[in-house]
């Protein structure tokens, strides 16, 4: 049976695969999810599963790549969907084009080329695996932080949210960040969210969630300057 640092490991090497073949055939590709989480932060938690976004519809020798990688590839509305099963685990993957679907809520971001210009060439580490990484375009963070804000009900996205706020909030400008949001028609749903995520952070639901995935505890101080933040963006959404 593979351990979690052998699955991951193969899905780091499953995804610099995908790269290069995108790269051949000019694709352009954008790393979200999980693993922009790690290129973003020190890393707080384990992900072996792929999430992109490509700047146009796959090519068939994309799919067979994925084919012959071991994954059962699907088309769907929004691009292509695939796991790949292993012994003791799988890896899911999914390829967004033209708008990124949220699942839990059926809410969408819309995808146009400003993403990939936007992009940021960073290095992607393993959670276990340290030693393996690569380099590549991952989603910049303003939209990171709204696509991790849009879902409900997941701790895995909660703890994603809190890892950028700790680690990256001063490099996040509140006024792009909520330009961004109401571009994308999400004003409403993502005003929601954040009240929802200040109205758990005081009530300390989300140290629980924390600790839960970390083993760690949120410091005091982080937990007051993320308040913070909170109340910014409801600020700027009010037009203080």
């Amino acid at each position: 049976m593979m351990s979690e640092e052998q699955v991951e490991r193969k899905s780091l090497e499953d995804l610099q695969a995908v790269l290069e073949e995108a790269r051949k055939q000019g694709i352009k590709l954008v790393i979200i999810g999980g693993y922009a989480v790690a290129a973003y932060t020190r890393g707080y938690r384990y992900t072996k599963d792929i999430d992109l976004v490509a700047d146009k519809p796959m090519l068939g020798r994309l799919k067979a790549l994925l084919k012959g990688l071991g994954y059962s590839i699907c088309d769907t509305e929004f691009g292509i969907a695939g796991k790949k099963k292993l012994n003791g685990g799988f890896i899911d993957l999914h390829i967004s084009v033209g708008r990124i679907y949220d699942l839990s809520t059926g809410k969408e971001y819309p995808v146009d080329s400003s993403l990939f210009r936007n992009a940021k060439r960073l290095t992607v580490r393993g959670f276990i695996s340290k030693n393996t990484s690569l380099k590549a375009a991952v989603v910049d963070l303003e939209t990171l932080i709204i696509l991790k804000t849009m879902s409900v009900g997941r701790d895995k996205d909660a703890v994603d949210l809190l890892s950028l706020l700790r680690d990256k909030r001063k490099g996040i400008d509140p006024e792009v960040l909520v330009q961004r949001i109401k571009a994308a028609g999400l004003t409403g749903h993502l005003l929601e969210r954040i009240r929802d995520y200040a109205k758990r952070l005081r009530e300390d639901e989300l140290d629980k969630v924390w600790f839960d995935t970390t083993a760690t505890r949120l410091p005091f101080i982080e937990k007051r300057e993320i308040a913070k933040f909170f109340a910014k963006l409801v600020e700027l959404f009010r037009g203080k």
